[in-house]
């Protein structure tokens, strides 16, 4: 692992979106010339041809995070990961070391709002709602879940800014962050040019995002997440294969969507499960053609993802050319084009 990390300054992690859509740079990776090209991101169709297709999650990011406090008072913050079944929630808890198994926390926000801690499992616990479901608990005292790397407290614009333009499906705790920067105007030219459009799901979960904290990468464990693959999508991908065009994944959830329900020869298959698959250097790709993606923690398992479709070589050059060139990195940040 510490063959891939990098030294990330505070001051090159975007704290805040941008104060437009598509306005952010875009660092251009030909995987074939190793050439590096600064543009913006609202260059990206120029990019495709007539005949590809772009592939997006349409996911949505709920408002997740919740602070509870314990009967001595402490303050807890409660990120719902998954539902489980009757009821109860698989969630990680922050200062979970002041908290065990049968406690009864009482919402920050509203008093009448309890939940119950679960049996601890992994790096998480099951904890059971009472009185309202956890559906309800976020709507009345929940927290757009913005990265903790942000170091503030979210606002009201981040619910809508931390989701993309077609944002559909509210399972995830995190956002699909290649896609942040897409507009309805920009998803029009792709049309015009002759790209198709399609929609995968996959439910962005802890796993994503969870360090690597193995040195050796292959004892590493991704934890499960769900996805989702129509048929319509898979027709739409599978005639685009067999007609010659190119797969365009935006972000690194709808490349290991794809990846995951792929044959050998790149044709995808209609799905709906569980994931944990896990890319690093060595991973043969199948579907994916082309890959958008910003600029990743330098110890979590996406940039051994991204490392694994580019070469670590033209990662490393990319990320070095990136911090040198005022690029903002991490989720409100600047994007790469792998080509």
């Amino acid at each position: 692992m510490s063959d891939f990390t990098y030294n990330l300054p505070e001051e090159k992690i975007a704290k805040f979106p941008p104060s437009k859509r598509g306005t952010t740079k875009l660092l251009v990776a030909d995987r074939k010339s190793g050439e590096m090209i600064d543009q913006k991101y609202s260059d990206i169709p120029k990019y495709l041809q007539k005949g590809d297709i772009v592939v997006l999650n349409e996911t949505k990011v709920e408002k997740r995070r919740t602070f509870f406090k314990t009967s001595s008072g402490r303050k807890v913050e409660i990120l719902f990961l998954n539902k489980v079944e009757d009821g109860q929630w698989y969630c990680l808890i922050g200062g979970s070391k002041h908290t065990k198994e049968g406690d009864i926390l009482t919402s920050y926000e509203d008093e009448n709002i309890n939940v119950e801690v679960g049996k601890k499992e992994g790096d998480g616990f099951f904890v059971y709602p009472k009185g309202l479901s956890g559906e309800e608990i976020f709507t009345k005292v929940g927290h757009t879940p913005i990265p903790p790397y942000m170091k503030r407290n979210d606002t009201q614009e981040d619910y809508v800014r931390y989701n993309t333009v077609f944002a559909r499906m509210g399972d995830s705790v995190a956002a699909p962050t290649a896609s942040l920067n897409l507009t309805k105007e920009i998803l029009k030219e792709i049309k015009d040019k002759g790209c198709q459009q399609t929609f995968i799901e996959l439910q962005v979960g802890w796993g994503t995002f969870a360090p690597v904290r193995e040195e050796n990468i292959e004892d590493h464990k991704l934890h499960t997440e769900k996805i989702t693959v129509s048929k319509k999508t898979v027709e739409s991908i599978n005639t685009v294969r067999k007609n010659g065009g190119k797969v365009w994944a935006f972000g690194t959830t709808v490349a290991r969507t794809l990846e995951s329900v792929s044959d050998e020869n790149g044709f995808v298959s209609e799905y709906s499960g569980d994931t944990n698959l896990y890319i690093y250097p060595g991973y043969k790709w199948k579907c994916v053609d082309h890959l958008i993606t910003n600029f990743h923690m330098p110890d979590s398992s996406l940039i051994l993802l991204v490392s694994s479709f580019a070469g670590k070589d033209l990662i490393q050059k990319a990320y070095s050319h990136a911090l040198t060139n005022d690029y903002k990195f991490l989720s409100y940040g600047d994007s790469m084009l792998i080509l």
